[in-house]
């Protein structure tokens, strides 16, 4: 579960470090990695604004009846372990919301922060499988809940599902990402 805590602590930083980097002119631009040494003094991270165009992936989040659109980053470690890491907005907004969809052998994940603070994940009690096939990442009937303050435990959201289409892929994991 550190993958899991690290992904809400990391997306949670995001949506801060994206509001401060709204007013830039470049909507490509990017930062340089940052150290949360808050609650992961082991996690070192490249943060991203959009992710850039020669690696930008499309893909939706959805959860109950809503739907969430995102433009993702692949990663792959080459082990058939494959990270989404996106940014949007939460829809008829302009709340920006990030998503982490984690397809890892044994350690599937999928979280949607919007805002700063409201974190949407999977259920930690019920099955998930994710699926990678022809650079897809793909889930259904995955049950959500509102995570308050504990992961995967909160008020239930209903069922969703994830697709994500791989365009292609950063080689490795972000510096720092480990899903032990």
């Amino acid at each position: 579960m550190h993958s899991t805590r690290w992904a809400v602590t990391f997306w949670a930083t995001l949506g801060l470090v994206l509001t401060a980097c709204s007013t830039s002119s470049d909507a490509n631009a990017t930062t340089e990695p940052a150290v949360d040494t808050t609650n992961t003094p082991d996690v070192v991270t490249t943060i991203r604004q959009v992710p850039s165009d020669d690696l930008a992936s499309m893909g939706q989040v959805t959860i109950g009846e809503t739907r969430y659109e995102f433009a993702f980053e692949c990663f792959t470690s080459g082990e058939g372990e494959v990270l989404a890491l996106g940014v949007g907005q939460e829809p008829g907004s302009e709340v920006g919301t990030q998503a982490v969809v984690q397809a890892f052998a044994g350690q599937p994940y999928v979280s949607v922060v919007v805002g700063a603070d409201r974190v949407l994940e999977l259920a930690i009690d019920a099955p998930v499988e994710l699926f990678v096939q022809s650079s897809v990442i793909s889930g259904s009937a995955l049950r959500f809940v509102d995570s308050a303050d504990e992961v995967g435990v909160g008020d239930p959201l209903g069922l969703g599902a994830v697709n994500v289409s791989c365009e292609s892929f950063a080689p490795g994991l972000p510096a720092g990402y480990s899903p032990s």
